[in-house]
């Protein structure tokens, strides 16, 4: 503890030219489900006290769910100590949601930030979120989030600060560590569902993405610190059951057609949440270790919502092999999905480029095939920041491990092109990402582009100036 609370002052005297606050009062109540967390609840409450945000300006309501571990009495010492922590302590409820509800009963925070009690913060995590959403009126703020103890964190939602996103872009987490305006939540009388069911906090996230007027990200600094707990008690890391699981999604899914404001963006955003929630199910390696009764009650339960909420002409806006897996789901074909993901595994292997001349508005392109089963390749370019649409392609044909070709029509101009690559085995075709150097792949140019590897070993085309 001494050695966190240390490391916090060194952060706060090097912040002491901070901005006075922008709200007078209790700017924020920070919500704490706890149930037998006693090994790390000190290291939240140690990261709120530690927090640059003055104690008279938040206020933290934690709910002690039954724990049958010293957590409780760790709680209640923290309350003795600090007047800004209060407690609640109630009998088992099972799940997140009640204990959230409650502290939300008795929150008066202008804004709310729901927090895990074997997570914890960054020292500045309260005042920066806050002035944030002020600043950009903004209802729902998506701090930036890293993970702890092995703990992994996907996706690029916390790449970069954006005052305004959309719910489509929201939805890609669904996960509660966000501060929300309480008015919202109030006069829209949103409330966790109680019972326990897979998913109640994207289904209350859901709810607010939709119905706050607007969203932003604040992805200055890493704010919130997500764990992996030792022994596996997450309730992310517990098994799934088909039915409901999927009923969940369907739950979430009934949430947006109900509050999306037009078809377009709840069709975006039911097809969104089926990739992530629905389809990670249809992996090549995991759906392959699943016995034959697991398998099919997937495939049952998902049917039943691809019939509901996925209509044949929406599917089709799928990438390819996701469009072809939600079919063969409708078609309960399972056989079928296990063929699918033999083909997808050579897709997923690398596909690589160690060759690459430009020559005026010609690319020249040479590189090696992942998997035998994989017969072509699709390369298309982007400008910098512009991936959905591309400016010249080509399809190379794969033989004996290898492709080469050309690709013309490369504009010469003062913007970057970075390049994606798409592999395919006849019809069918793969998911596209950022074309890969092999790490030993030779560039020549003559002309007003010059080829190049990206930090990431990702392969560009840099203007050359001068």
């Amino acid at each position: 503890m001494q050695n966190f609370l240390n490391r916090a002052s060194r952060f706060v005297s090097r912040n002491l030219a901070r901005r006075p606050m922008k709200v007078k009062g209790l700017a924020v109540s920070v919500i704490i489900p706890v149930y037998n967390t006693e090994e790390y609840l000190h290291e939240l409450l140690d990261s709120l006290i530690a927090q640059d945000l003055p104690a008279e300006n938040f206020e933290v309501i934690a709910v002690d769910d039954g724990s049958t571990d010293s957590s409780g009495k760790i709680l209640d010492e923290y309350a003795a100590k600090h007047k800004n922590i209060r407690v609640v302590h109630q009998e088992n409820s099972g799940w997140p949601g009640k204990p959230r509800n409650v502290a939300l009963d008795m929150s008066s925070g202008k804004f709310v930030f729901f927090a895990d009690s074997d997570d914890f913060l960054a020292p500045n995590a309260l005042r920066e979120l806050v002035e944030f959403a002020l600043k950009h009126k903004v209802d729902v703020v998506l701090p930036k989030v890293v993970g702890s103890g092995g703990r992994l964190v996907f996706g690029n939602e916390y790449a970069r600060t954006l005052p305004s996103i959309s719910p489509l872009q929201a939805i890609k987490t669904l996960t509660p560590q966000k501060l929300v305006s309480r008015e919202l939540i109030v006069k829209n009388k949103l409330r966790f569902p109680e019972e326990k069911v897979r998913l109640e906090d994207g289904m209350f996230m859901v709810s607010c993405y939709l119905l706050a007027k607007r969203i932003g990200i604040n992805a200055d600094d890493a704010y919130y610190n997500l764990r992996a707990r030792d022994n596996k008690m997450n309730i992310s890391s517990q098994g799934l059951v088909p039915h409901e699981y999927t009923a969940s999604i369907a739950s979430i899914s009934e949430i947006i057609r109900t509050n999306a404001p037009n078809e377009k963006l709840a069709s975006e955003m039911t097809l969104a949440l089926w990739s992530r929630k629905g389809l990670k199910i249809y992996g090549p390696a995991r759906f392959k270790r699943y016995r034959d009764q697991t398998k099919d009650a997937w495939i049952e339960a998902h049917s039943k919502f691809v019939s509901e909420f996925i209509p044949v002409e929406l599917s089709k806006n799928l990438e390819d092999i996701r469009h072809r897996k939600t079919e063969l789901v409708r078609a309960k074909d399972r056989q079928g999905l296990l063929e699918l993901n033999e083909v997808e595994s050579g897709f997923d292997q690398p596909h690589y480029l160690n060759a690459a001349g430009y020559r005026d508005g010609t690319l020249e392109l040479r590189g090696i095939a992942g998997a035998s089963n994989v017969d072509s390749v699709h390369i298309s370019a982007v400008f910098r920041g512009q991936t959905a649409t591309s400016i010249a392609e080509t399809t190379l044909r794969i033989t004996d491990g290898v492709f080469d070709g050309i690709m013309s029509g490369i504009p010469a101009g003062a913007k970057v092109l970075d390049f994606y690559i798409r592999p395919s085995q006849g019809a069918i075709q793969g998911k596209r990402y950022r074309l890969p150097c092999s790490g030993q792949t030779t560039y020549s140019t003559s002309g007003s582009m010059r080829p190049y590897a990206t930090q990431n070993e990702n392969f560009s085309l840099m203007p050359i100036h001068g």
